[in-house]
């Protein structure tokens, strides 16, 4: 997992997104299942099939939620243009402060 901030867009300068999802850390919805499903989506698969590759191994999810989503609710310091990237099945995926969620292709030499 790596996390960067503005101006670490390099390896993805010229890369257009597979796909392009959503996570609002106010719903009921949990960061791991929306990041499971936007990736179920791109593969045209129900979630439950993703479960032979587990996330968790991936991304630390609550770490992730606490530097992208928990200074909104603790009033701390701004997240404002904090992402983290990371690789799962293939994809190099993004989750952005503000909610937005990309996937890359991994092997595109482009991203």
């Amino acid at each position: 997992m790596s996390g960067s901030t503005e101006g670490g867009d390099e390896p993805f300068r010229n890369a257009s997104p597979l796909h392009d999802a959503r996570y609002d850390p106010d719903s009921n919805q949990g960061l791991i299942a929306s990041i499971l499903e936007a990736v179920a989506v791109l593969e045209e698969r129900p979630v439950a099939a993703l479960r032979e590759d587990p996330l968790h191994e991936s991304i630390d999810a609550e770490a992730v939620e606490i530097l992208l989503f928990g200074s909104r609710q603790d009033g701390g310091t701004s997240t404002a243009g904090q992402r983290v990237t990371f690789a799962y099945r293939g994809y190099l995926i993004r989750i952005h402060s503000d909610g937005r969620i990309l996937l890359f292709d991994a092997d595109d030499t482009s991203a």
